[in-house]
Order: C-alpha cells, then sequence, then structure tokens
C-alpha cells in the first residue's frame, strides 16, 4: 500500500465514527452506598447494577429484554425438570481462579440456603439443585416443570468463586467481590465511590469498551451539577424536572426509555368493600391515568391496561387501559351500595408518596378517601403482614422480563407484599409457571394478563419512561429492565465533534 493510499484509509478510519481510545466511564447512579457487594446477599434495582459489572450469570438480559449467553454459550432442556447448560471453556474469576461447573453448583446452592439472607429468594426457589455431568455442563433440576426457568436465571442469578469466598469469608468478600465480568473491582471509598477496571481477559473480545467504570455516590439535587462539570458522564435517574437543564447544555443530550417499572397498587381483595369487583373497577375508572402521568411523571410515562408491559413475556397487547370516567364510577360505586363512597387505609413506600397523593387525589373526586400511612422499605414487609391495610402503594420494577414478576409479588397469595388472595388467579399463575413450553407458557401468560384485567385485581397506572442524563459522545444502551451493563458502552469522540 503506497503512502497516499495509507493516509485515505487513516483519514476514513478517523471519520468512520468508531470509538475513540477506551477512558473511564463515571456513572451517577445511586445517592448512597450499596448494602452489599455480595451479589447473593441483596436485591434492589441499583445494588444489583453494580454487582452485575463485577460478576456473570449463565444468562442474561440484553437492552431490550431478550436472553442472551453468558458464562452459558447454550442450553436445552432434557426433560421436564432438566435444563442443561454448556458452559464456556477457558473463563477465570478476577483472582484467577477457574470458572468452571463446580463454581455454578455452588453458587445457586449459596442462593437457596436460607442462611445467605438472598432476599429474593421466593423467586428461585423452584431449583432443586445442581449437578454437574462434567466441568463444563451444569444440569438445573426444578422441584417441578417450571417453564419461567430462564427468566428466573437471567434476572437473579450470578456466579462467585468458591475456593476465594472459602478463603477470605463472606464479609471481607462482600467488600472485595470478585467474579468473571467486564469490569474488576478495584475501591470502594465508602459515601464517595465504587471504582472497578477494565477485565483485560474478559471473555466476549473487545469488551468492556472503556477502560474503567466508576460509581459515584451524588445527591439527586448535585448530579445535574456533577454532568455538566464534568465529575459524571452518565445520570441514570435523570428527575423530568432537569431535562431542559440538560438539552440546553452543550456537549449533552437526554436520553430515553421505556422501562419495565410501574407502580402497582395492592388491593385487599378478600374483605369489603375492594372484594366487589365493581367497586375495583369503580376505582379504575376514577383514575386519570393522563393526569397521573402529566403531573408524577411530567408526561414521561405511558398508560398501561394492567401490570403488564409492552416487550415483557405475557404482555396481552389486546387490552385497552380502563377509561377515565367519573360518572361510570360513581354509578358503579352506587350499584356497590357505596353512593357516598368510603375510606380506605393506605400503606405508601416512602419514594412513591408523590404518586400516592395524586392517585388519591383523583379517588376523592368519586367519593373514595385514601388515609394514608408513608413507611420506609424496611418497615414495608411488616406492615403488610399487620392486615390493618387495604391498600398499599410503591413502585416495582422487571427484573425477569416477565409479566409473571409483578403479579407474583401484588397478587400471588404466598407473596408477603400481597394483601389478599384471588384463588383462580394462583392456580392461573401456577399453571402457566408449570408449561414448559414457551410458546404454550407465553399464551398462558397472556390469559393471565386478560382475567386481572377484567375482575380489576388491582390499581392499573403507567409504564415509566426512564430518562437519562448523558454526555454526547457516550454511546450509551439503557435496558428495559433498568438495570444495565456498561460493558457495552463507549465514548466516540467523532460524534462529540459533530
Amino acid at each position: 500500500m503506497n503512502a497516499a493510499l495509507r493516509a485515505l484509509v487513516c483519514l476514513v478510519i478517523c471519520l468512520g465514527g468508531r470509538p475513540a481510545a477506551a477512558r473511564v466511564l463515571s456513572v451517577a447512579d445511586d445517592i448512597t452506598d450499596p448494602l452489599t457487594l455480595d451479589p447473593q446477599k441483596q436485591f434492589s434495582e441499583k445494588n444489583h447494577t453494580i454487582c452485575q459489572q463485577i460478576f456473570d450469570g449463565l444468562i442474561r438480559f440484553d437492552p431490550d429484554g431478550k436472553i442472551e449467553p453468558a458464562l452459558a454459550e447454550s442450553w436445552e432442556r432434557i426433560d421436564a425438570l432438566r435444563m442443561r447448560f454448556k458452559l464456556r471453556r477457558g473463563v477465570s474469576f478476577h483472582n484467577g481462579e477457574p470458572f468452571d461447573s463446580s463454581a455454578v453448583k455452588f453458587s445457586i446452592g449459596r442462593y437457596l440456603d436460607p442462611a445467605t439472607g438472598f432476599p429474593a429468594r421466593a423467586f428461585i426457589d423452584s431449583i432443586d439443585r445442581v449437578e454437574t455431568p462434567d466441568p463444563y455442563t451444569a444440569d438445573v433440576v426444578t422441584k417441578y416443570p417450571d417453564g419461567i426457568l430462564l427468566n428466573r436465571l437471567a434476572g437473579f442469578v450470578l456466579i462467585v468463586p468458591p475456593r476465594y469466598l472459602g478463603e477470605k469469608g463472606p464479609d471481607y468478600f462482600a467488600a472485595h467481590p470478585v467474579g468473571t465480568g467486564a469490569f474488576v473491582f478495584k475501591n470502594w471509598e465508602k459515601g464517595s465511590a465504587i471504582t472497578l477496571a477494565a477485565n483485560g481477559k474478559y471473555w466476549l473480545a473487545g469488551h468492556p469498551r472503556v477502560s474503567g467504570l466508576v460509581f459515584r455516590f451524588i445527591p439527586q439535587d448535585r448530579q445535574i451539577q456533577a454532568l455538566l462539570s464534568g465529575e459524571v458522564d452518565l445520570i441514570t435517574n435523570l428527575p423530568g424536572t432537569k431535562t431542559l437543564a440538560v438539552k440546553s447544555a452543550p456537549g449533552f443530550s437526554v436520553v430515553k426509555k421505556a422501562s419495565f417499572y410501574t407502580v402497582p397498587p395492592c388491593l385487599n381483595l378478600s374483605s369489603a368493600p375492594l372484594n366487589d369487583v365493581n367497586v375495583r373497577r369503580a376505582l379504575n375508572h376514577a383514575l386519570d391515568k393522563h393526569s397521573l402521568i402529566r403531573y408524577d411523571l411530567l408526561g414521561n410515562g405511558k398508560p398501561i391496561a394492567t401490570f403488564s408491559m409492552p416487550g415483557e413475556v405475557g404482555h396481552n397487547p389486546l387490552l385497552i387501559p380502563y377509561k377515565f370516567d367519573l360518572r361510570r364510577a360513581r354509578k358503579l360505586l352506587a350499584e356497590a351500595g357505596y353512593p357516598g363512597g368510603f375510606r380506605l387505609k393506605a400503606l405508601v413506600k416512602a419514594n412513591a408518596e408523590r404518586t400516592a397523593k395524586i392517585i388519591a387525589s383523583n379517588l376523592e373526586k368519586a367519593g373514595v378517601r385514601l388515609d394514608m400511612d408513608l413507611v420506609s422499605d424496611a418497615e414495608m414487609i411488616e406492615k403488610f403482614a399487620s392486615g390493618k391495610y387495604q391498600v398499599a402503594i410503591g413502585d416495582v420494577p422487571d427484573p425477569m422480563c416477565h409479566s409473571y414478576f409483578i403479579q407474583a409479588v401484588t397478587l400471588y397469595s404466598k407473596s408477603p407484599y400481597s394483601l389478599g388472595a384471588d384463588q383462580k388467579f394462583d392456580d392461573m399463575l401456577d399453571s402457566m409457571t408449570a408449561l414448559t413450553n414457551p410458546d404454550s407458557s407465553a399464551r398462558a401468560a397472556e390469559k393471565i394478563d386478560s382475567y386481572i384485567y377484567n375482575n380489576a385485581l388491582s390499581l392499573f397506572t403507567y409504564q415509566k419512561i426512564a430518562l437519562y442524563g448523558v454526555r454526547k459522545e457516550l454511546n450509551f444502551a439503557p435496558y428495559l429492565s433498568r438495570m444495565p451493563y456498561f460493558y457495552r458502552t463507549y465514548f466516540n469522540e467523532n460524534k462529540k465533534a459533530r
């Protein structure tokens, strides 16, 4: 190749929008430190987001909620109770400990052990055991047929190093984690930041595409300043009131994506007045979803017909959200024997206070008044069990990318967050999870969605559109789950120049 041609090729490459040299990505993802970096002792949206940068699962969700390979290259159902995973060869934990099927067996066993204290254990307790026919084959065996096993594994299960954890102990491991993930733990400065470095031996060639990743814990009222000053490159929970400040600043933009996130009020279905389907339908007609979205989310949401959202397995796209109709709401209440309305005692999670107040204002116009008790996350389960409340309002994400999760959390009689049982719903949910054919399972899930809608088993609100404040040269793909992996993210200086 002569000099002129080499120069031309170089120019084409430079102008072609390829990633610039890797640099450190700084993220404002939360306002406080995580509880722990042991993935098997936590489960919250923000905590798990950090952990999944350090650890891999057998499988995981892509940005659109589809299951993709991770430490397992492939999988197949052997029989109704057994799913076989073929594992990647040549993968090591960050400390050099080899990854193989024994790590899978150890990790899932640790999740299932009540002594570990995994807070979402109820959502993986269909798993009975893991068998290891050879070092690169792991069979996950369930107690009963489980058609949503893959969603459970992708949503919750990350693999930890047995030898390292055994040598160092759980307390040390929780503050000095070692995984197989795209980023290696370096430092945790409590109250300030967690610093990770790129894993140069990551099994996914060419990734990660940044040289490091820093999670900074910054009060929300200071995050915009941190973005515009260059302290961070990305805000993952941008308030709607701050979008103009970001959009109008040169070199910054706002990225929006619908998320698997809603606020589904739980209703006590076992006692009057909410055991009457017409009363529940009346509440849904009394709620002005568009007004709720406008004042609660500043327009960054979409009305939904039930708990389920487009993109989730089990979402029924034929269902139309209940129409706001105060006259019909009052008529239904009168027909149910409540012409003057009634009062309901409501349990409200602190971060849903604004939403709850807007809902209460809507319902009051139909004669239904909410007496609200505001509680912390930690108090929520205890208060649920008290039996004092007829309504409970809190935000719920969907880490499983399946309609099952929010339905099970809010309605299933065995859930600690359920206020009352509907036996037919329980039976339908149990039957759906037992279907191991994916198409049959999805159709059954859509029928559950219709049953929830027709019987107004809750008060249905909105799907939240997630907002991100982003430096323009940053190529960042939001995830429907709102729990992004950052190995895909990179800086593109040519994009900044344009």
